[in-house]
Parts: structure tokens; C-alpha cells; sequence
């Protein structure tokens, strides 16, 4: 069995600059980009689709996508809003989760991205007898990440 090849970038990018008003078409491109790795133009055709609408069934994976592209090119306080919408209302918000965490390290805030992780991996692990056994004390440390992520009072 062979799979079809995916179109080429620089067709998919050909056919979004054709149709501007068409989300599929700006959505295909950025992912095409994204696929060759190169964020910086995929965000264009993100930002367009987002500011286009982007059809429903489509929208979980397309906010995790440009999330994660937006953390990429050092938007780092817009894919933090994305990825929370993804959290929020998307049908992957585990993987939301995780990339979060990723956009929290970029942004210097590891102890909270690795919170973020210990809160994920107890919830999906929550069949794993290891997990259940240490449940507790990695809750705890999640805890304590999170507490010395928050800012003090002033002085």
C-alpha cells in the first residue's frame, strides 16, 4: 500500500494566495509551512485563517498548531492565549497542555511549565501503579513549582 504524496508547499502557499478569503485554503498553507519548518511564513497564513474563521472541525487542531508556531516565532504572549482557548474548548487538550508547557519554558517560566507536566502526566497516567503510588508526593511538587512561579508582595 503506498500513500499519496501531500501536496508541495509551494502549492499549497500558491493556492492560499489565490483564495484569500477562503480559512481552508490560508490553514492548508500553514500547515504546509509548519511541515517544512518554516514558521515565519507559516504564521502569516495563520493569522489569516484565524482572522478569517476557522471552520469548527477544524479549530482544535488548528489552535494547537498555531500555538505551538506562535511560541516558535517569539510570540510567546499570544500562543499562551491560544493554547488556552485549545485547553479550554478544544478535542486535544492534553496535547494542548503539553505545548503550553512548552510556551511556558520559552517564556522563562520553567517551574510552572514543569507543574504544568507533573499535572498532566498524574492525570493521564492515572491507571500507572507508579503514578498512583507517588500521586501525592509529585501533587505536592506540582504545587510547590506553581507557589514559586508566583510573584511575591512588593516591597
Amino acid at each position: 500500500m503506498t500513500s499519496t504524496p501531500l501536496p508541495s508547499r509551494e502549492a499549497l502557499c500558491g493556492e492560499a494566495h489565490a483564495r484569500p478569503l477562503d480559512a481552508r485554503a490560508q490553514i492548508a498553507a500553514a500547515y504546509a509551512c509548519d511541515r517544512d519548518g518554516v514558521e515565519e511564513e507559516a504564521v502569516v497564513f495563520y493569522d489569516a485563517a484565524w482572522k478569517l474563521g476557522v471552520p469548527s472541525e477544524q479549530r482544535a487542531e488548528f489552535l494547537i498548531g498555531y500555538g505551538s508556531t506562535l511560541k516558535n516565532v517569539g510570540r510567546l504572549d499570544e500562543s499562551l492565549l491560544i493554547l488556552g482557548q485549545a485547553i479550554t474548548d478544544g478535542a486535544f487538550p492534553n496535547a494542548a497542555r503539553a505545548f503550553l508547557a512548552l510556551t511556558l519554558q520559552a517564556s522563562g517560566r520553567s517551574p510552572e511549565a514543569i507543574a504544568e507536566l507533573l499535572s498532566l502526566l498524574l492525570e493521564v497516567g492515572a491507571q500507572d501503579a507508579g503514578l498512583i503510588r507517588y500521586r501525592r508526593s509529585l501533587s505536592w511538587y506540582a504545587g510547590q513549582l506553581r507557589a514559586s512561579a508566583e510573584p511575591g508582595p512588593e516591597k
